[in-house]
């Protein structure tokens, strides 16, 4: 059985989120199609990587230490959580693309792309690019996966056309578990509108926040949940309060276990971001039976297909008008009946199998 070594950079730089999500993802189910996974942590404090079981969780950081453990990290690739020596295995899957880690392997290895958004919005990120050595990543590896054809195009664009030989589309999936019906265990809103992810820059919260306050004053038991992107900010529970709306926005952080059932239970999702490498979200709502309006930007016509709504990148009034549609007894069923057909499209164990055969090609050039 092939051996591939993941190294432990997403792990440490992302407590939970789309990236690290994928890896375990992958990781699960790599054994069924021949591929032995080396995840290269002795222990982790990323909550996917935890609740997943592959690898002993270890207590939380303090916020300080926290923050100080991620600066390093950015500055100088510390701490690594790999074993030194590195065990045995054949190919390297980075997880990031910190420019540390490239030194610590000198096999054949493969890197994923999850987006372009850094070099594509340049003034969302005035530190720099945050996803530091993505370039020379792409040269030196011998394959590179990208989630969507969205992302693969902007890639060569951005990039270099050279790299298209060696480029892979493999989507994202979603698991069995937002198709099913779970019973009610939270304490959830009767009525809500849906936001799960980090809430900055392109992302459009505050373009999404400003439809549900139009909303909000048309439906009084309609409220916002949000998942995830940590706790609100001092600026944004000043926005809820002057808004009135203190009392209809919550802040949750439930487990992956706990997601399906959050959102099943929403009158609605939104995704207003401008940009977006694939958007799991997206298929995780749509899954879930749940009416999904998103941003018609980058690859979301791609992964919600015709089972979404799509309204103009940072235009409130369009927000506002096409979740009124979702929310509608017409339109709410219509969309929960296309949700599942489309995302049935989307499934890890494609992802998996397709990954799988990538690393046998990588590793058969090598020998």
């Amino acid at each position: 059985m092939l051996r591939v070594g993941f190294d432990d950079q997403i792990f440490v730089a992302q407590r939970r989120g789309g990236i690290s999500k994928y890896f375990v993802e992958l990781l699960s189910r790599l054994p069924r199609f021949g591929i032995e996974p080396v995840v290269l942590s002795r222990g982790t404090r990323n909550l996917h990587l935890a609740e997943s079981g592959l690898v002993p969780r270890l207590p939380d950081y303090s916020r300080a230490v926290a923050t100080a453990t991620y600066i390093s990290w950015r500055l100088a690739g510390i701490p690594r959580t790999s074993p030194h020596p590195l065990p045995p295995f054949e190919v390297m899957h980075h997880t990031f693309t910190n420019p540390w880690y490239l030194g610590a392997w000198k096999g054949p290895r493969v890197v994923t792309v999850f987006d372009m958004t850094p070099e594509l919005f340049p003034s969302y990120f005035p530190r720099g690019n945050p996803h530091f050595a993505k370039r020379r990543y792409c040269e030196v590896s011998d394959a590179i996966i990208s989630i969507s054809q969205n992302t693969a195009d902007d890639l060569l664009r951005l990039y270099s056309g050279d790299l298209a030989s060696k480029t892979h589309v493999i989507p994202f999936g979603v698991g069995a578990e937002f198709f099913a019906s779970s019973g009610t265990t939270l304490e959830l809103p009767g009525r809500y509108v849906l936001f799960v992810g980090v809430r900055y820059g392109y992302k459009h919260f505050d373009v999404g926040f400003s439809a549900f306050r139009a909303l909000a004053a048309e439906d009084p038991q309609l409220e916002l949940v949000v998942v995830g992107g940590g706790s609100f900010s001092r600026e944004e529970e000043d926005a809820f309060a002057t808004a009135g709306l203190s009392t209809r926005v919550r802040h949750l952080t439930p487990s992956d276990s706990a997601m399906p059932e959050v959102y099943r239970r929403a009158s609605a999702f939104m995704f207003p971001s401008i940009y977006e490498g694939f958007g799991l979200p997206t298929l995780e709502a749509l899954a879930s039976r749940t009416p999904t309006v998103l941003a018609d930007a980058s690859c979301s016509r791609e992964v919600g297909g015709d089972a979404a709504l799509y309204a103009a990148p940072g235009d409130v009034d369009d927000l506002t008008r096409q979740l009124r549609v979702a929310l509608s007894p017409q339109g709410a069923r219509r969309l929960a009946a296309a949700g599942p057909e489309w995302a049935k499209k989307f499934n890890w164990d494609d992802l998996a199998s397709s990954t799988a055969d990538l690393y046998r090609s990588v590793s058969a050039t090598h020998r």
